[in-house]
């Protein structure tokens, strides 16, 4: 009985170790893709962006080329940046949390 329970309590925890594991490299993907769209920001000049959008009652995609000039195209790059940046920050997070709690069951 007591190494039943023990095996269960084993195997919980290495799902769990599993499950963070997982957890980490989807932050990780998540992280790096994001970082790619910081740099594709910094190395390029940007002149149109473009609005993509669905409808469900139509049943299709429309996208939509905005041309910006000057102001207008660094105020909506600083934006877009600020929010880049805001979900590195989040992303990280999660990675230190997950870390942090694999580094407890790991005790």
């Amino acid at each position: 009985m007591m190494e039943d329970k023990r095996r269960e309590e084993l195997k919980n925890k290495i799902d769990k170790i599993d499950d963070l594991n997982e957890k980490i490299d989807f932050y990780k993907k998540k992280l790096e893709n994001t970082m790619d769209m910081l740099e594709f920001l910094d190395t390029f000049e940007c002149c149109i962006i473009s609005l993509t959008g669905y409808s469900d009652d139509e049943g299709y995609r429309e996208c939509v080329p905005m041309p910006l000039h000057d102001n207008n195209m660094k105020e909506v790059v600083a934006m877009i940046e600020k929010k880049l940046e805001n979900q590195i920050n989040d992303y990280d997070d999660e990675i230190v949390e997950a870390y942090q709690e694999l580094d407890k069951l790991l005790k």
